[in-house]
């Protein structure tokens, strides 16, 4: 198998840890992702995927964060979503 002609361009983005009042589990991936998106300085229209993961149950009274979720609170339209989770 050969790399060639395939890449990936990926940016870091973090938040606060710990027991943050006033934030939902949708709020803190909405940050992580915009901040990535800044971080590797693309624009929204440039991502064709996304990968979610969740390492932890949604909290009492949420619903369950899944990429297409996400991708749609961030107005992206990516070809290829997928979530990874313990």
């Amino acid at each position: 198998m050969t790399l060639k002609d395939k890449y990936a361009i990926v940016g870091i983005g973090y938040t606060p840890q710990g027991t943050v009042s006033d934030r939902t589990t949708l709020d803190f991936h909405l940050e992580a992702c915009a901040d990535a998106i800044a971080d590797v300085g693309l624009k929204r229209e440039d991502i064709d995927g996304l990968v979610c993961y969740r390492y932890f149950p949604p909290a009492p009274g949420e619903g369950d964060v899944t990429p297409y979720l996400v991708a749609q609170h961030l107005g992206l339209e990516p070809a290829y979503l997928a979530q990874d989770a313990n």
